[in-house]
């Protein structure tokens, strides 16, 4: 290939990943804001799933897809599409950008991981089980996930700083290389584990729960709900986790220009189909989930009835579980 030829192509794939960076980003933070912002006014709106543990996890969820959509990825969306980049000149905003950034990508995972062992638990024949996430409990993990991400975070926010909000300190290698294997082994391996173990024990629990047809029904909707959360995180997951481990076995390697704008190219890919986690589960709620298309027709028309009719099962011991959405839990 000429160098002609290679310049040409490099400017291609900078090109392209320019769009999937600018234009198709902007679009899913849109989507996501939307989305996120209506499973929030649902599960704060109607008392019945506000008082749930599951629910305080899943709200957790969404608060953190939000900070996460419009700290990290609105900024260089808006770079990308017009050149200025919003972080230069605004003190607020970089601080905002790196404080909450790493805050906001690593808070959904965490709580959706915690929302599928929770689900795992209210579901066990075993009342001690049962009884170990209450409301109290899940917003206490919810606080201290919290507070450890920020903690984790401050160097960032301390580091980045200035009119064109650029690190102060140069020599940071040693905490950007933790970073990434805190992200790589966080919110990609041990999130994927965690979800689908508990999600399949979940499903276990649940089919060894034979008493009438109607916790059939159940098992349906639950285990849709299941596979359709689990799906979308590994969907989602897997061409992120793959490019987080091709950097960390070629780092050492000396690469072409080419090389770097494919490498550019796969990570914008990888990262939009990352972020669909972060703006899809509205969406997906919504598609496989009567109960949960319901329980917003209810909370969008202001009704006054808290108690959002679902499918009802009694268990042994006298134990009701109820399908809400996205989750089973124990009332």
């Amino acid at each position: 290939m000429s160098s002609n030829l290679i310049n040409d192509e490099i400017v291609r794939l900078q090109n392209i990943g320019k769009v999937f960076d600018g234009y198709i980003m902007f679009v899913l933070i849109i989507f996501g804001t939307i989305g996120n912002l209506l499973n929030l006014f649902v599960f704060i709106r109607i008392k019945t799933l506000r008082q749930m543990s599951n629910s305080i996890f899943l709200i957790g969820s969404f608060l953190g897809s939000l900070v996460s959509l419009w700290s990290s990825r609105y900024p260089r969306s808006i770079l990308n599409i017009t050149g200025v980049d919003p972080l230069v000149g605004s003190i607020v905003f970089c601080k905002f950008r790196w404080l909450f950034g790493r805050w906001g990508l690593n808070m959904p995972f965490t709580c959706i991981c915690l929302a599928s062992i929770d689900r795992f638990l209210m579901t066990s024949r075993q009342v001690y089980y049962r009884r170990l996430f209450s409301l109290k409990r899940a917003y206490i993990m919810v606080i201290l996930s919290s507070i450890i991400y920020l903690i984790i975070c401050i160097p960032d926010g301390m580091y980045y700083s200035g009119y064109l909000c650029t690190a102060l300190v140069n020599d940071r290698a040693l905490y950007k290389q933790f970073i990434a294997y805190f992200n790589l082994i966080l919110t990609n391996i041990l999130s994927m584990i965690i979800l689908g173990t508990f999600s399949i024990l979940t499903w276990y629990n649940l089919r060894s729960t034979r008493q009438n047809r109607q916790i059939n029904h159940l098992q349906q909707q639950v285990n849709r709900m299941m596979i359709a959360e689990f799906a979308l995180a590994f969907i989602t997951t897997l061409p992120n986790f793959v490019y987080n481990i091709y950097l960390q076995i070629t780092q050492s390697m000396i690469k072409s220009q080419l090389r770097l704008a494919q490498e550019s190219l796969w990570s914008s890919i990888s990262v939009i189909m990352s972020f669909t986690m972060n703006v899809g589960t509205f969406y997906v709620y919504i598609i496989v989930s009567r109960p949960y298309r319901r329980n917003v027709r209810t909370a969008l028309c202001f009704k006054r009835q808290n108690q959002v009719t679902s499918h009802q099962t009694q268990l042994q011991h006298g134990t009701t579980i109820q399908t809400f959405g996205n989750m089973t839990t124990r009332l």
